[in-house]
């Protein structure tokens, strides 16, 4: 299946914990994913981090959250949502990690 999996991930101030979870992402078996990172206005350097992450991966996306939306991760996963491409959407948080055959067992599931 090459079904196209959109994973979303709302954060704020995780500049010490995201590359771990973007790894994990990263690492999967399934490779036809894109993976949308929404920051809600963090003052540490997640921003940095995450863009440069971004640069070597293509997959992976940085948005920030329209300053006209509510703050909260909620309305970060709902902007992420809006722009998602995927046939499927997984919903992740910025400090989990996957099992690296995590997407694939999923899509495989459907």
């Amino acid at each position: 299946m090459d079904k196209l999996v959109s994973v979303i991930i709302p954060t704020f101030n995780r500049a010490a914990v995201i590359i771990d979870t973007l790894e994990s992402i990263r690492k999967q078996t399934y490779p036809n994913f894109e993976c949308l990172v929404v920051d809600d206005g963090s003052t540490d350097d997640s921003t940095k981090v995450i863009t440069a992450f971004c640069e070597k991966d293509n997959r992976f996306q940085l948005f920030s959250r329209p300053s006209n939306r509510m703050k909260g991760p909620n309305a970060c996963r709902n902007y992420g949502f809006e722009n998602a491409k995927g046939d499927f959407i997984y919903f992740f948080d910025s400090d989990d990690f996957l099992k690296p055959t995590a997407l694939e067992s999923y899509v495989d599931a459907f």
